[in-house]
């Protein structure tokens, strides 16, 4: 069987995406699903990798309420327990940290993260994010607290938890290296229903940061899937801190 990459979106529009672009350059497969309207999660085991991407709302703190959440959650669970690489992105990242018992709140303030922002990597986060300063950001919810087992990898000015770990493989990324730079245009920016929440940057300014930081973004990302799950072997192939401050 090939080597395959399962990744959960949210909107089942949602593919162009460079986390899947650079996935695919290393020789695995991806397949996309959306839970929210309606797709089965699958047998994880069955699975190279786990990708849980983000979303238009924040539901990372819902599982009571919709019981795809509290799907995800359990797969992201057994998915970690059985040494399948996971990374969560956005909302995926509150959902592997709300899988061991992290806590998901939006800002009293209301403040929204909306452009590039920087990320300060701590101590065990620096060979991560050397050379990488600024990722795209699109959230008003964020991890306020982390689950024991979770090595924090990266901190934001105004969200505390921008990069964390879990055991070897399993990443959660409050920012999104999986938005490229040809789907940021003038007219996706300016009809973001987040546009004028606080904190949101202007559509000049996160056009100017796009571009400024994109291919630094570009050699991240490919860096990143190297060293998470890296690339899929011919055999494989042939063969098969709490509150906000």
């Amino acid at each position: 069987m090939p080597s395959t990459v399962l990744y959960i979106l949210h909107n089942s529009a949602w593919t162009d995406d460079r986390v899947a672009d650079v996935v695919r350059t290393r020789r695995h497969q991806v397949e996309f699903i959306c839970p929210p309207e309606g797709d089965s999660l699958p047998d994880i085991s069955c699975y190279t990798a786990l990708i849980v991407g983000g979303s238009d709302e924040g539901h990372a703190d819902r599982p009571d309420e919709l019981s795809w959440v509290a799907e995800e959650i359990a797969c992201i669970r057994d998915a970690v327990d059985r040494g399948v690489p996971v990374l969560g992105l956005c909302m995926g990242a509150q959902l592997l940290a709300a899988a061991y018992g992290g806590k998901v709140l939006p800002r009293p303030d209301g403040l929204t993260e909306w452009g590039f922002y920087p990320v300060y990597p701590t101590a065990e986060g620096q060979d991560l994010f050397a050379g990488t300063s600024h990722f795209n950001q699109g959230h008003f919810e964020g991890i306020v607290a982390l689950p024991e087992e979770a090595i924090l990898l990266a901190r934001g000015d105004h969200f505390p938890v921008q990069a964390f770990r879990i055991g070897e493989t399993a990443y959660g990324l409050q920012f999104h290296p999986d938005t490229k730079l040809q789907t940021l245009t003038r007219e996706f920016l300016d009809q973001n229903h987040y546009r004028h929440s606080f904190g949101v940057q202007s559509t000049d300014e996160q056009l100017e940061l796009a571009q400024r930081y994109e291919s630094q973004v570009q050699m991240w990302t490919e860096r990143f899937v190297d060293m998470w799950i890296g690339a899929a072997s011919s055999e494989t192939f042939a063969s098969s801190g709490e509150g906000y401050g």
